[in-house]
């Protein structure tokens, strides 16, 4: 899928976590953030890249800034709306395994993954 980002880039190599929020001191992100953090090793060990996507405020794909065309696009491709906070994972394939309107503890995440894929475990 395109988005403006290189989503192509990550398939068979990493899922892809975007999360948006309409700023970065918005308390979904803010929430979201921090179960990240929490689990950053079970993140790595499932091979998750954050994406941040904001409204206001600078915008990053894993290490990359976005420009403000790019969050936009991407917001609007994955359908969430001005002031809507939305997360997204992306399986390796490139398809779409979680779409929420609130912050996801990553435990979550793995149970959905490990779901689809229980050879994985």
């Amino acid at each position: 899928m395109s988005v403006g980002l290189d989503l192509d880039q990550y398939q068979l190599k990493k899922r892809v976590l975007l999360v948006f929020a309409p700023n970065p001191s918005d308390a979904r992100y803010r929430e979201q953030r921090a179960y990240l953090e929490e689990d950053a090793m079970l993140a790595d060990e499932w091979r998750i890249a954050e994406f941040g996507i904001f409204e206001d405020g600078p915008s990053f794909a894993e290490e990359r800034a976005l420009a403000r065309e790019e969050s936009s696009r991407a917001r609007a491709d994955f359908g969430v709306e001005a002031g809507a906070f939305g997360l997204r994972l992306l399986d390796l394939d490139g398809t779409e395994i979680l779409r929420s309107s609130e912050p996801v503890p990553l435990g979550d995440f793995v149970e959905l993954m490990a779901a689809k894929a229980p050879w994985l475990l």
